[in-house]
């Protein structure tokens, strides 16, 4: 009963937009949808490139991760010191986009190829704060739910980007070039759209004065603090389902690949679930009580996933992280919303962005380290203490306080 109100009350809301809010929130989402896509493609195919055309050893394909993943962490921790945020860095950011994502799959040498990653690692950098922070200003739809919607789009890309290559790959006979310059249309219109809805939201904001605040004064809020430590407190733990959850299942149960694919598939659609759950619940004044459900689903996941025994039990593991994985991220941009000055919402988001950033670039090389000297299956065990350290200011919280 309370589904069907929700869902009918969604339906009232999108109804009582005008034309131009819907256009408006039409482009966000294909924009957004259309880049992530686009993104995604590049990062999977990269390796490909590199490993089978290219010809470069596997430890020079995890060197151009690092170089890709240090060079994006760099650009948002530039872009979180900048005093003011600027639009023609966003702009500049969008149409370089598809030109990254070209240079990728035209990369013919290992310098060329460290090149293209490390301009398409910048533009994804200034990119994906811009169109998270444009979450919030999404006509009369609330920053909740923009931010949930923004987090949406994310998903679907995910999922349907890969349909889109495997579908390019076939129709190519398996040229892995063709299969990714078919994304630098989708990368066009991304940006195009993308570079259009910026421009409408600014123009129609109000000219304000507001004090610049650093990164540092933003870290005094207790709200975007709370939102850096909801990102934090996932990452660690899905860093190692990425890149060791398949070697797990492998290893311990000796099951195929495919079932470690279906394994994945059904953690990014509980995800996606989730998310879909917020776009029509807002969470409204419990954020935080869902970011302790989230934390204390993500330690009950990570220690059943340790001590999986089959198949079964490690494919609900899975699952039951599937639903931490896609609350975290909206809530944490509701708190960041909530918390900061519309103005500094690029600076807020270049923060949470180059969190998740740091977390992915140290966290394999530590974690693998980890499953190195005490196995696979207790690494995963031993995810659950970060996951604790980071959920403790969550659990210390008072009601309703938002500095310290």
């Amino acid at each position: 009963m309370n589904e069907t109100r929700g869902i009918a009350a969604t339906i009232r809301r999108l109804l009582e937009l005008s034309a131009h809010e819907l256009a408006l929130i039409s482009i966000y989402l294909l924009a957004t949808g259309l880049f992530r896509a686009s993104q995604n493609a590049a990062q999977t195919t990269m390796p490909l490139i590199g490993h089978n055309l290219i010809g470069i050893g596997v430890t020079k394909v995890g060197l151009l991760a690092t170089i890709g993943g240090g060079a994006s962490v760099l650009t948002n921790l530039v872009m979180a010191s900048l005093k003011r945020s600027r639009r023609s860095i966003f702009v500049a950011g969008l149409g370089a986009f598809p030109i990254g994502v070209l240079a990728v799959a035209l990369s013919r040498t290992f310098l060329e190829l460290v090149a293209a990653i490390v301009l398409f690692a910048i533009t994804g950098a200034i990119v994906m704060p811009a169109l998270a922070s444009s979450s919030a200003s999404l006509g009369s739809v609330s920053s909740k739910r923009g931010a949930v919607a923004y987090t949406v789009a994310l998903s679907l890309s995910l999922a349907i980007g890969p349909l889109i290559e495997a579908g390019a790959l076939r129709l190519s006979h398996d040229s892995i070039r063709i299969a990714l310059t078919t994304f630098v249309p989708l990368a066009v219109v991304a940006s195009i759209l993308g570079i259009s809805k910026l421009g409408k939201i600014n123009s129609t904001q109000r000219e304000t004065k507001t004090r610049e605040r650093s990164a540092y004064v933003l870290f005094r809020e207790r709200g975007f603090r709370d939102a850096v430590f909801s990102l934090a407190l996932y990452q660690f733990p899905f860093v190692a389902i990425i890149n060791f959850a398949a070697i797990m299942a492998k290893s311990r149960f000796g099951s195929s690949a495919a079932f470690s694919q279906e394994a994945l598939t059904a953690f990014f659609i509980i995800s996606f679930l989730s998310r879909a759950f917020l776009l029509i619940h807002p969470t409204k004044e419990s954020d935080i009580d869902w970011l302790r459900a989230s934390a204390v689903a993500t330690v009950l996941g990570v220690l059943l996933i340790g001590l999986a025994g089959t198949p079964v039990m490690f494919l609900v593991a899975m699952v039951l992280l599937g639903i931490p994985h896609g609350l975290t991220f909206p809530l944490a941009l509701n708190l960041l919303n909530e918390t900061v000055e519309h103005e500094q919402l690029a600076k807020g988001n270049a923060i949470l962005s180059a969190t998740t950033g740091l977390i992915s670039l140290v966290g394999p090389f530590v974690i693998g380290l980890l499953s190195a000297r005490f196995g696979i299956s207790k690494m995963f065990l031993l995810m659950a203490v970060p996951t604790l350290i980071f959920s403790i200011p969550l659990f210390l919280r008072r009601p309703n306080q938002l500095l310290v």
